[in-house]
């Protein structure tokens, strides 16, 4: 998948292709679990992904991306609204990422 990427690295579609890409992996593979600050549990299909970012070596195409995501707050419904027993608390972080353009694999770096 970051092959396409990587050959659209020059153009204005680099953020779409790089935001399909991004989707397709897994939560367990991304490291926003020590990103969280409320309950550790992400709700996956919030995550969404902005390109901060972007230079490229020979070897490596450097990424900074902005990922912002929900973390599931259980709540009670004490009061009879299910709809108090999850909320979402907003979250945001950071990532630095590699991309080998030889292999198109990719590592998030601390």
């Amino acid at each position: 998948m970051f092959k396409k990427v990587l050959k659209h690295w020059d153009s204005d579609d680099f953020p779409q292709y790089f935001k399909h890409a991004f989707n397709t992996l897994k939560l367990e593979d991304l490291p926003l679990f020590q990103h969280c600050t409320h309950s550790g549990v992400i709700d996956e299909d919030s995550v969404e992904v902005r390109v901060l970012s972007r230079s490229m070596d020979e070897q490596i195409a450097h990424l900074t991306i902005g990922v912002f995501f929900c973390e599931v707050l259980s709540g009670c419904a004490c009061s009879d609204d299910p709809s108090q027993a999850m909320m979402l608390e907003n979250s945001y972080c950071e990532l630095r990422m590699d991309i080998d353009c030889t292999s198109a694999q990719i590592e998030f770096l601390d």
